[in-house]
């Protein structure tokens, strides 16, 4: 089970369209509309956020038990990814359609339901779907090319929403220079999104059917499912320590990529002061810069292995994401309105978006030889718990960059439904230094990262002494 057809591969990166649309829309659109079109507070909205991914984190390792263990004729992930299709979508447009007049508890209360229900649905289809690029390919390289599918399919969906929503659902308007505070295009943004969610998650397990027969079989005799079982695959996956590496890492890399994109919109609005037409152009830049580093990590792996490629990618994209602010902050570059600000910031995300995209593909691949390190080590298929931890890492880490972040805006007393014309300087420059408390969980996730152990040469090693997985 080595080479895969093209199609394969198409299908199952596809699948990853609907996680794209669910974090970004998360990051870019709902925390802003909560706050700054809603009024909610920014600690309870971090709160909302927080809670919901927290609940969310507990019950990955639960849907990869689940998913390692179960058997029917359409084999141990694709039920779980047919099931989740519709309470996804429904829950994502619901997400963005509260009743009006809320006060701030409906509004928690609603934005917190809402989101453990996207989330949990999302559990449901992504955690299997992770588990099921492991299981398709066993060989090393190759392991790359469907993590290349999956990502360029996430690139897709989420900078795909945003630049959509920015032209099609918030356009500027007389009464509104930035589309983004105008209430009346969330619904509309939801109800598109949501469609997309589903006929991408549907396609996805339609299209990989034909693999069924050729994946992992579960145990024989599964143990019944317990929590207990649950932590304790938990607990057999963390004495690998390359897994402890990339789960510690990747949980406080997330706490800094959490920062930035959640306060990503907030920045452009009020501390750059971009209209939504520079907002685009913002993330075309970060978009084209991701799928560059997609396409080029394969290369990078090729020569120079992935653990290097992911350390490089980790401490550049950092450096990149906070240079544009820091910068401001020290009064280097041109002042808002220029046109010489827009390239220079655009040319800073361009670079990050090259490193995000070598990173993700390099987290991805790993774990997946993490996962087959882990079968040579115990003789057990855990890619289902091991993608979960993964899962559970991020999810715990963008929890507490949430969290951050909405307690930060409230400690700064940063204004609710705001004009950003009628922000006084002394706010955005709390704003700026804000965003720059997301660079020490960055160094912390590369010094993890450094702990990992799995080189092509030991991968090929132990590849030879034993016989092929499945």
């Amino acid at each position: 089970m080595n080479q895969l057809r093209r199609s394969t591969k198409f299908a199952y990166g596809i699948g990853q369209v609907a996680e794209g649309i669910k974090t970004r829309g998360f990051d870019y659109f709902a925390f802003f509309y909560f706050t700054q079109v809603l009024g909610l507070s920014g600690s309870l909205a971090g709160l909302a956020v927080a809670a919901a991914l927290v609940f969310d984190a507990f019950t990955d390792p639960i849907a990869g038990h689940l998913s390692d263990n179960w058997k029917s004729r359409l084999g141990r992930r694709h039920p779980f990814m047919y099931a989740a299709a519709a309470p996804l979508a429904l829950a994502w447009f619901l997400l963005f359609f509260p009743p009006s007049e809320l006060g701030q508890t409906g509004l928690f209360l609603w934005f917190l339901g809402f989101a453990v229900l996207v989330r949990a649905s999302m559990t449901l289809y992504h955690v299997p779907h992770m588990a099921l690029g492991a299981e398709l390919s066993d060989d090393y390289a190759e392991r790359t090319s469907v993590v290349q599918y999956r990502t360029l399919s996430g690139m897709v969906g989420g900078f795909g929403v945003i630049l959509l929503g920015l032209q099609f659902f918030f356009p500027e308007t007389p009464a509104f220079r930035n589309g983004l505070l105008d209430p009346s295009g969330y619904p509309a943004f939801a109800f598109f999104t949501g469609l997309v969610m589903f006929v991408t998650v549907w396609y996805s397990a339609w299209g990989t059917r034909r693999e069924i027969p050729h994946l992992p079989a579960p145990p024989e005799n599964p143990q019944p499912f317990s929590l207990r079982a649950t932590f304790e695959e938990f607990r057999l996956a963390w004495e690998n320590h390359s897994f402890r590496a990339l789960f510690v890492g990747t949980s406080a890399f997330a706490v800094s990529i959490s920062i930035g994109t959640t306060l990503g919109t907030h920045l452009n609005v009020f501390f750059w002061g971009f209209s939504t037409g520079q907002i685009s152009i913002l993330f075309i830049a970060l978009a084209i810069g991701f799928g560059v580093g997609v396409l080029l990590s394969g290369y990078l792996h090729r020569h120079f292995d992935k653990k290097p490629s992911l350390l490089v990618a980790c401490l550049v994209s950092s450096v990149a994401g906070s240079a544009a602010v820091a910068l401001r902050l020290m009064d280097l570059l041109p002042a808002n309105g220029e046109a010489l600000l827009l390239y220079i910031v655009s040319s800073l995300l361009f670079a990050m978006g090259v490193m995000a995209g070598v990173g993700y593909t390099s987290a991805g691949s790993m774990m997946a030889d993490v996962a087959y390190d882990q079968f040579l080590r115990t003789g057990r298929n855990q890619q289902g718990i091991l993608f979960a931890a993964t899962a559970l890492s991020g999810k715990l880490g963008s929890a507490g960059g949430h969290f951050l972040v909405g307690v930060g805006i409230d400690l700064i007393r940063f204004p609710l439904k705001a004009d950003p014309a009628a922000v006084i300087p002394d706010l955005i420059v709390r704003l700026g230094v804000l965003s720059l408390v997301s660079a020490p969980f960055a160094l912390a996730g590369v010094y993890a990262i450094s702990r990992y152990r799995i080189s092509r040469e030991s991968y090929e090693a132990s590849r030879r002494g034993v016989p092929e997985v499945g």
